[in-house]
């Protein structure tokens, strides 16, 4: 067992080790889907896999971690505790359920301390048909130079428009425009970008490797930032 203080890491490359360690500590084999750059501090990146359970089993909890990139300082925290956790494992393993970790969905944001991947895209805002048009955020296209002033940092007459829009519209609606996502600018804000990212066609291609023989999946995310500490959000049932 590990401490729970000691399973978070300051770094993407010591929570990598530990990641990796605790695999090799609970007998699991390990993939890594290396990625193309390297990391802040020239080290490897990689989106790492640990199956925890047999290959054809019916039921299957997916545990990811650094959708948004600097998450992932959390989110790696949980699953090596969890590796670790025998107790955990041994309960999963008798309801015939296999754990699937995925370490690190945007490891370049993890390790350079950002959302967004290297692509700057905001990686949960990338998962659409890039075959059919893209969805329009015209709100954004309003807001786009509010948030992006050519003067930076901004200046007070960019204060006093964006103080001039939400008096307009309202805190629901400046936020609304924000996070909804956008498509248009690349260098903008919540950038769900015009194709599928590194992270995107990496994780498709694990999750076409172990679900498939899934009947019942379970997706936990994990994520900082919004909500009670320790809250769940359900995002889909079906």
């Amino acid at each position: 067992m590990i401490g729970i203080v000691q399973a978070f890491a300051p770094t993407y490359a010591r929570a990598r080790t530990q990641f990796l360690e605790a695999a090799a500590t609970a007998s699991l084999p390990i993939e890594s889907h290396r990625h193309p750059l390297l990391g802040r501090d020239g080290e490897d990146l990689a989106m790492d896999v640990v199956r925890d359970g047999p290959p054809d089993a019916d039921k299957l909890l997916i545990v990811s971690s650094g959708c948004h990139g600097v998450e992932g300082f959390c989110g790696s925290g949980v699953q090596v505790f969890a590796l670790h956790d025998q107790e955990w494992r041994d309960l999963a393993h008798a309801q015939g359920v296999a754990v699937l970790y995925i370490h690190a969905l945007n490891p370049y944001g993890f390790s350079h301390l950002r959302r967004t991947t290297h692509e700057n895209v905001d990686l949960n805002r990338n998962f659409h048909d890039f075959r059919q048009p893209l969805p329009v955020n015209a709100a954004y296209r309003e807001v786009a130079p509010l948030l992006l002033p050519d003067a930076w940092p901004p200046q007070a007459d960019n204060e006093r428009a964006v103080q001039a829009y939400i008096a307009e519209h309202g805190g629901a609606a400046w936020q609304a425009a924000i996070t909804r996502g956008q498509h248009e600018f690349a260098q903008g804000l919540y950038f769900g970008g015009t194709a599928p990212t590194w992270s995107n066609q990496t994780l498709r291609a694990v999750l076409r490797q172990h679900g498939r023989r899934a009947s019942r999946v379970g997706w936990i995310d994990l994520h900082t930032g919004l909500g009670p500490s320790g809250l769940g959000e359900r995002i889909y049932c079906g």
